[in-house]
């Protein structure tokens, strides 16, 4: 979708890049009510492998009650028995406890999160034994109380529980993440070094449904409360709930799903449509995908952010509400035929979002026509003359510096147009060889800019060094864009 309908799902990914301030610092002492915390930014942590969560919400009281078990799995190579872990402001804990129900001490107070405005609840569980190297231990956190987001810090995060909708996910720290109160520590914990598998129960008042990115597996009333289970579909990074009074539809064929709201459910049949042509589209051109799980689209209100995870997406409701916007749709889609970045790559978001960007443009020639994969491509490239025009960094910084400027937005639309060179420079089938081998090996296996090139060379047979040097290496590329020199024009010079 157009850069200034998807930058709020960006708000967090960008912020857990941690900024400078805090990358320049190793340590720093936050305080804690009426404990001082020093954190340590470079330690090593154990990770979450796999969640299982009872979510009770309570609508109408804007409150939830949580029964979180965590595994929690060792691969610091030493032992732990500190385990620090963030939740919601507002979120109180009840009891901690191990596997065997015995009661773990903690601490609970309040912190700031890095440098920011951002509050979040420090919990640190006190083991009697640790941790082991390489071993794992359960542990479970009870816990409840009230989320209303962080609009004051990422006007995204909206998250809530309320009559009208309720969103559990972690950009609200819904959930316990295994981290320390910094950006960088945060970002571990997300889960996307170290995916990490779930199973839940939500149970919700009857009048509602429950959609979540996972596996639907039960639903079962009594009392009129309903529960609803899912498990994860595949290791994966985030859980994402949604309560309301849904309308569901299905392709039982293509195994997708859309949860819509009742006033937006008119042009609901489209959305699953576009979904289905989207797939279709990218499984012909790209390649399938091997684990193929089925679409689960979840639509959220307007403001609260798209985004994409394993096999599911939140789509914010003007889409659902002007189907001149199911672009946004097709851009959401895209992001599983990502390939994995390396982690000194990722804030680049070229590895992500360009292609993302680039296959809605690809998509909307399909479906649409090449006027209109052509007018797509100039409006990308009016975004990034403005963002050029308003600041030089976005016109001097590589692509490949994009992560270290925290400019990955520029990977929305000088991102996209690298790949529309490299189409209009190879052709069409090379182009899609390209792509299709490029995701298959480094779907698991992470990549960089060389790796890229490494496979569009092989794939290709030519030399295109001038291409990667004035596109990810060099600004060059950004003079071609602000002369709005030709695509054609450009091509000849590779």
């Amino acid at each position: 979708m157009q850069t200034s309908h998807f930058v709020s799902a960006l708000v967090l990914t960008a912020t857990l890049a941690c900024p400078h301030a805090a990358r320049a610092q190793l340590s720093r002492v936050y305080p804690g009510g009426m404990h001082q915390y020093v954190v340590n930014s470079e330690m090593q942590l154990p990770s979450v492998t796999h969640y299982s969560l009872k979510i009770r919400l309570f609508p109408e009281e804007g409150k939830l009650e949580v029964v979180a078990t965590m595994t929690v799995t060792n691969k610091t190579g030493q032992p732990m028995s500190d385990l620090p872990f963030l939740l919601y402001r507002l979120l109180e804990i009840q009891r901690v406890s191990d596997e065997n129900g015995l009661p773990i001490k903690f601490e609970q107070t309040i912190v700031k999160v890095g440098e920011s405005n951002l509050q979040a609840s420090l919990t640190r569980l006190r083991l009697a034994e640790p941790i082991a190297s390489g071993a794992s231990i359960r542990v479970a956190i009870a816990y409840r109380g009230s989320i209303f987001g962080y609009p004051e810090v990422m006007s995204y995060v909206n998250d809530r529980v309320s009559e009208k909708y309720s969103l559990i996910r972690p950009d609200a720290l819904a959930y316990p993440m295994l981290a320390e109160p910094t950006f960088e520590s945060l970002r571990k914990a997300y889960g996307i070094d170290v995916p990490f598998t779930y199973d839940l129960a939500v149970t919700v008042p009857d009048e509602y449904l429950v959609a979540c990115g996972g596996a639907p597996l039960t639903a079962s009333t009594k009392e009129g409360l309903t529960t609803f289970s899912f498990k994860s579909k595949v290791p994966t990074s985030r859980i994402d709930i949604a309560a309301a009074q849904f309308k569901v539809l299905k392709d039982e064929t293509k195994k997708l799903a859309v949860y819509v709201l009742p006033e937006d459910e008119k042009n609901a049949i489209e959305i699953l449509k576009g979904t289905s042509r989207a797939v279709s589209l990218y499984s012909t051109m790209f390649g399938e995908l091997k684990d193929y799980q089925g679409y689960t689209v979840i639509e959220v209100p307007d403001g609260w952010g798209s985004q994409a995870s394993d096999y599911y997406f939140l789509q914010t409701a003007a889409a659902f509400k002007d189907l001149k916007r199911i672009l946004e749709v097709y851009h959401e889609i895209a992001h599983s035929w990502n390939a994995k970045a390396k982690p000194e790559v990722r804030n680049t978001r070229w590895f992500d979002e360009a292609f993302a960007m680039y296959f809605q443009a690809l998509a909307l020639r399909e479906f649409e026509g090449e006027q209109a994969y052509l007018a797509e491509m100039d409006r990308d490239r009016d975004s990034f003359i403005k963002r050029a025009q308003k600041d030089k960094k976005n016109f001097e910084t590589p692509i490949a510096e994009y992560g270290k400027y925290d400019l990955g937005g520029n990977s929305y639309n000088k991102g996209a147009w690298s790949l529309y060179v490299l189409h209009q420079l190879v052709g069409e089938e090379q182009f899609k060889q390209i792509v299709r081998t490029f995701v298959t090996e480094f779907r698991e296996k992470p990549a960089d800019f060389k790796d890229v090139q490494l496979v569009a060379e092989r794939i290709s047979h030519r030399n295109l060094d001038k291409y990667f040097q004035e596109w990810f290496y060099t600004s060059g590329s950004s003079q071609l864009l602000v002369d709005r020199v030709s695509v054609t024009e450009i091509v000849k010079r590779y």
